[in-house]
C-alpha cells in the first residue's frame, strides 16, 4: 500500500525572480517529482537551478517544511 502525504503544495510567488522570457514574476510550482519556476503570464517553465544565486530565502521559506529526498 502507498503512503502518499496529505501536504498541500501552494504555488508561491517568487518575490526576487523574474521570468528571462517576459519580466513578470515566477512562481515556485511543486508535484509529486518536481519543483519548477513557472510563470503566470507567458505559461515559460524553468528549471530553479537556473536561477541558484537567486533562490535563497525565497525558496527556502516556500520549501521549508517539504522533503525534497527524492533523489
Amino acid at each position: 500500500m502507498a503512503f502518499f502525504s496529505r501536504i498541500k503544495f501552494e504555488p508561491t510567488t517568487a518575490k526576487s525572480i523574474a521570468c528571462p522570457t517576459c519580466g513578470q514574476k515566477l512562481t515556485f510550482d511543486r508535484t509529486c517529482l518536481t519543483v519548477m519556476l513557472t510563470c503566470r503570464s507567458c505559461g515559460g517553465s524553468f528549471d530553479p537551478a537556473r536561477f541558484v544565486s537567486e533562490l535563497d530565502d525565497d525558496f527556502d521559506e516556500a520549501y521549508a517544511n517539504v522533503p525534497l529526498n527524492r533523489m
